[in-house]
């Protein structure tokens, strides 16, 4: 009789146990490069988009029948201010003047808005352009900059704000120059940073400089 050649089983569960580890390897790898992808993508993407936006309203043409425009900006309240409180979405718009156009008293005023910068808070995300009705305090809002649409991340709750609650980047239009606002409306007086959280590797910091508007982009280090 012809003796029959096999696998014992303690052989075919050494190669098992080599081929889950081989596989676990893999999708961690996989894991870890996606997300990466997705990182440099959202990092990317937002830094494009505020450098867009700046150069825009720096550039603005306003349409025949608009009224003068304080500046474009990004609504960026949606992306939370702690870890997985966000939904990775931000919004571009523009600030309406009560003003059918530049006063002398406007180039006075440091601040968009006049004394103090108070920006309107509530988005119309359905009107699209800054036409005056003759009522200042209907005039001065804040309306959906058309063709733009809405910027959103892949990393959605690993993407937030880290201070003050900051929810408003604007750009005054012509001079290009940075402010920003907080959820209140508020002017806050310092730097805007967008923290990016990784599984993977480091964590990163998206600075935007209060006033110029220069992004840069650093590692976070935890504090002591």
């Amino acid at each position: 009789m012809k003796k029959l050649k096999a696998y014992t089983l303690m052989e075919v569960m050494v190669v098992m146990i080599i081929m889950i580890i081989l596989l676990g390897l893999s999708y961690s790898s996989y894991t870890s490069f996606t997300e990466t992808t997705k990182f440099n993508e959202d990092v990317s993407t937002l830094q494009h988009d505020i450098l867009v936006i700046q150069r825009a309203s720096m550039l603005m043409e306003r349409n025949d029948e608009e009224g003068w425009i304080y500046g474009l900006g990004i609504y960026l309240g949606d992306l939370g201010y702690s870890t997985g409180t966000g939904d990775g979405a931000y919004t571009f718009f523009k600030w309406c003047s009560e003003y059918p156009s530049f006063t002398t008293a406007m180039a006075k005023e440091e601040y968009p808005g006049g004394e103090g910068g108070v920006i309107p808070t509530y988005l119309n995300v359905d009107e699209y352009q800054c036409i005056n009705s003759g009522t200042p305090e209907q005039d001065n809002k804040l309306v959906s900059l058309i063709g733009y649409g809405y910027g959103a991340l892949n990393l959605k709750e690993d993407v937030y704000i880290v201070n003050s609650n900051i929810a408003y980047i604007v750009f005054e239009a012509v001079s290009g120059r940075t402010f920003m606002y907080d959820i209140d409306g508020n002017r806050v007086d310092e730097d805007l940073e967008i923290r990016f959280d990784k599984n993977f590797g480091t964590s990163k910091i998206l600075t935007v400089k209060n006033l110029t508007g220069r992004t840069k982009l650093s590692d976070f280090v935890e504090s002591e």
